[in-house]
């Protein structure tokens, strides 16, 4: 077996979790790690073994040891870190989101084509056990709800700078985008939402509820935001519906009841997964050189769904997603 030697760039709460995942899985072996704050670098480095730490990403960039590199950074240096890892011959796992500009996501893509090298977007709640059961028991869902609602985060919080994490609505939207497309299974068409800012002070979209239609016919409705987190179905909440069907999955997406006119109600119990399960689908790609399950082209779906929606709120009008897409893409040196 081929050992992928890594290197991860921000070694924050993130960084720390990528590596304890990748420490556990063979045929990797964790080299380098790199921080602003060195001394977070030099942290995980004495805690997971390696060769060195540093502040100096091109260190890494400049390390032909080092097969792949984690992007585990704030948001708004996502797109120049990957695409000056993709440029330096490296694979890459990129933390969500892929970035927060459409413009963004595109030149990604240009850079993952340019290098032939492999980016994974990382949405650990693809992963998610009861998603899978849910695409098992209604493949072709006619309605899909998903609720994301957190306690309010603080005003100082990076992630509620406007330039560095987006907010609520882009910074953890992403997911709950991203896991709408994958059981909707199919493209979303267009988008049209309410909401805005009501209190965070920095201006950033605090909470929006926003309604899409996707390709194949299917409906989805998304609430997300930082008012309050709901004691009763907890932060993560879905619900799939099809003719004489439903699904409710809650506990932070780990119950799922299904319920199906005629049978008795089944309740499925699972796990909060995800990390381990990534890290593992992408170092298997890296070395069995096959498709990232999880890619660019999700990445940027993801990104502009919730873009739209804001948009929307600013038209007052539906705004399109898919041929947005595809425009996109069809303008680029990209292949999708």
């Amino acid at each position: 077996m081929k050992t992928v030697k890594v290197g991860i760039i921000g070694c924050g709460h993130l960084g720390r979790t990528h590596a304890e995942c990748v420490g556990q899985l063979e045929g990797a072996y964790l080299s380098a790690y790199c921080d602003v704050f060195e001394e977070n670098a030099i942290k995980l480095l004495e805690k997971f073994g390696g060769d060195y730490a540093t502040s100096d990403v091109q260190r890494l960039l400049d390390d032909t040891s080092i097969d792949a590199l984690y992007i585990t950074t704030l948001h708004d240096s996502h797109a120049e870190l990957s695409i000056q890892a993709l440029n330096a011959g490296k694979h890459v796992l990129v933390e969500k989101p892929l970035s927060m500009s459409l413009e963004d996501c595109l030149r990604i893509g240009e850079a993952v084509t340019r290098s032939r090298k492999k980016l994974f977007t990382a949405f650990k709640m693809r992963y998610f056990d009861m998603l899978w059961k849910a695409k098992e028991l209604i493949p072709e869902p006619l309605v899909v709800t998903m609720q994301m609602m957190d306690n309010r985060w603080p005003d100082n919080m990076w992630a509620n700078d406007p330039v560095k994490g987006g907010g609520n609505v882009i910074s953890q939207g992403c997911h709950s985008t991203d896991i709408m497309r994958y059981v909707a299974g199919s493209e979303p068409v267009e988008v049209y939402a309410a909401g805005g800012n009501y209190y965070q002070p920095t201006g950033v979209v605090d909470n929006l509820v926003a309604v899409y239609r996707f390709a194949n016919g299917a409906a989805g409705n998304l609430v997300q935001g930082d008012c309050r987190c709901p004691e009763q179905t907890s932060k993560f909440f879905m619900q799939l519906f099809a003719k004489d069907k439903s699904i409710t999955i809650c506990d932070r997406l780990t119950t799922l009841t299904y319920q199906e006119d005629g049978e008795p109600t089944v309740v499925y119990k699972g796990s909060e997964s995800g990390f381990l399960e990534e890290n593992r689908a992408f170092l298997q790609c890296i070395r069995e050189d096959t498709p990232p399950l999880i890619n660019h082209v999700d990445g940027l779906y993801a990104t502009l769904m919730i873009l739209q929606a804001i948009a929307s709120l600013q038209s007052g009008k539906p705004e399109p997603i898919q041929a947005v897409v595809e425009q996109a893409l069809s303008g680029s040196t990209q292949a999708v």
